[in-house]
């Protein structure tokens, strides 16, 4: 039996690099969502574990300001990390806590950092070592304008 084909469907948005990105993004979440799921935890819930292993003693309304999630959904990430024993909550000048990894949310983030290595490599192997540096840096370049724009 002979499978039918189709012809190739025209894509207008083909040229723009939005439209690029978001086709890009939209299958590296689906990627690491589904690479993570043996943790249990989402990309976001990942990244900001890590962002906490990195910064530790910085507040919640820091961590999501950086990683630019709106305040009403960090709280439930952090509350989500913190029940999870992955991390610890410290007063740190009376009205806010400082966060830390806990042992446990050390040795997951040391795993979620395989995994989005692996990942990575997997999404982006297609690239030489050269191009995935210069892709970097135009995206970065491309964010920092970005959010200088959204400042004015």
């Amino acid at each position: 039996m002979s499978e039918i084909r189709e012809p190739a469907l025209v894509e207008p948005l083909e040229k723009f690099l939005g439209y690029q990105l978001r086709r890009v993004s939209a299958a590296s979440m689906a990627h690491l969502a589904n690479a993570m799921s043996a943790q249990s935890l989402s990309p976001a819930a990942g990244t900001v574990l890590l962002m906490i292993e990195a910064n530790p003693g910085e507040t919640q309304a820091r961590i999501g300001r950086a990683l630019a999630i709106q305040r009403a959904n960090i709280a439930p990430l952090i509350a989500r990390l913190e029940n999870d024993g992955l991390i610890d909550r410290t007063v740190s000048d009376g009205r806010s806590y400082g966060l830390a990894c806990t042992p446990k949310g050390a040795a997951v983030a040391k795993t979620i950092r395989r995994i989005m290595a692996n990942h990575e490599a997997d999404l982006f192997g297609a690239l030489s070592a050269g191009e995935q540096e210069q892709l970097l840096d135009l995206l970065i370049k491309a964010r920092r304008a970005f959010a200088t724009q959204g400042e004015s």
